[in-house]
């Protein structure tokens, strides 16, 4: 079998991906690997090239909103009600009448923080459910939302803590974030998050940031008559017209201030989260009936980045994904795992004491191509770390 690095600079020069950055770092500094792959008459891409990151954004903003709950500002179990009444009014989408009207319910449960961040609060992506899907045809929102509020007004679909859904949760969690401190998303995670790391090349906003903008690498398509990648000047779905901080996927940065905060959170150093709050980080946060409802989804649909076989032994911890057993070839028992819709990727294993990221800019999201390439690197960095 080819390596790691002999598949991506096949899949490089052929076309089949437009350039990628991936770094790992294990827990004692015996691995520190980094490498680049660009192509020929492509964009370059380098170290310090700048991403759109999507839901990579995620675990940033969940750190943001359990450092309110080390302040003391809100807890992970108390009703957001009275802090967030926009997502308060959302009522429980039940069905559609005869006319096509859609039909809803008042909820019974509070909606929480801990909900929020693990995609169990009843909140959810138009494009992850048909019924849902359905209720965006009737309601055809405006084409120019581009507020939280505004793009996310859309009913819940099960009760909170009763179910999982992929969500748009952790962007209300960042609504959390800026009411409780009074601060824009951005103000806050530079001062408490980037400035702390030394994240100097991450912002909600590369065009008020000149250095960031020029280093910015272009969005790439998948021609799928040819399987080859062509770079184009649009954005993916997940960037268009934003215009305040959306905490679940509006972040750019590179991949070197990304592996910061991996790195700071596989050796636990507290330059962002105390001990005994990173460590929920790696615990499993689910309900019984939503960690089953996870389950059921990782029976079924493709719906995530990266090799996640049918081991049922899937949890979700406060920042991503969770290896919930031991069934796994190389993820030991509570990695956590995430990724961004532009075939992004990241993990951290404590146990193994390794962390890697994996950067392109490839759409559509689910890319086959770019998931061997990531099953690959991951495969890779425990190899290196000789974990394997």
């Amino acid at each position: 079998m080819s390596t790691f690095e002999e598949q991506a600079a096949k899949a490089v020069e052929s076309g089949e991906s437009p350039g990628i950055v991936v770094i790992a770092k294990d827990k004692h500094g015996k691995l520190n690997y980094s490498k680049t792959f660009s192509r020929n008459g492509g964009t370059a891409y380098k170290e310090d090239s700048v991403l759109a990151v999507a839901s990579m954004s995620k675990l940033i903003t969940s750190v943001a909103a359990a450092q309110l709950v080390e302040k003391g500002l809100v807890t992970l179990d108390e009703d957001l009600s009275p802090l967030l009444p926009s997502l308060a009014k959302l009522e429980i989408l039940t069905g559609f009448a005869d006319d096509g009207t859609p039909i809803t319910r008042k909820r019974k449960n509070p909606i929480t923080l801990r909900q929020l961040l693990t995609h169990s609060s009843g909140t959810a992506y138009g494009f992850f459910d048909p019924l849902l899907a359905r209720y965006v045809e009737w309601k055809k929102p405006r084409p120019d939302a581009g507020t939280v509020d505004e793009a996310f007004d859309l009913p819940l679909m099960f009760e909170p803590g009763e179910g999982f859904m992929y969500s748009t949760g952790i962007d209300r969690a960042g609504q959390l974030v800026e009411k409780l401190t009074g601060q824009s998303l951005e103000e806050y995670m530079k001062q408490n998050i980037w400035e702390p790391l030394g994240m100097t090349s991450t912002t909600f906003s590369p065009r008020e940031h000149p250095d960031i903008q020029a280093r910015q690498v272009p969005m790439s398509f998948r021609n799928s008559d040819k399987g080859v990648v062509v770079e184009t000047g649009e954005q993916g779905w997940f960037e268009k017209g934003l215009k305040e901080p959306f905490g679940g996927q509006g972040i750019y940065t590179t991949m070197p201030d990304y592996m910061k905060l991996l790195h700071s959170l596989l050796v636990d150093d507290e330059k962002v989260l105390k001990k005994e709050t990173a460590a929920m980080f790696f615990q499993p946060q689910l309900s019984p009936a939503s960690k089953e409802s996870l389950l059921k989804l990782m029976r079924g649909l493709e719906w995530a980045i990266g090799e996640f076989p049918q081991t049922d032994e899937y949890d979700w911890s406060l920042g991503g994904i969770l290896i919930d057993g031991d069934k796994h070839e190389f993820r030991r028992k509570n990695t956590m795992i995430w990724s961004g819709a532009a075939n992004t990727f990241w993990f951290i294993d404590r146990t193994a004491g390794v962390c890697g990221v994996f950067g392109t800019q490839i759409m559509p999201t689910f890319d086959a191509k770019s998931k061997s390439l990531i099953a690959a690197f991951e495969e890779d960095v425990y190899r290196r770390a000789g974990k394997l």
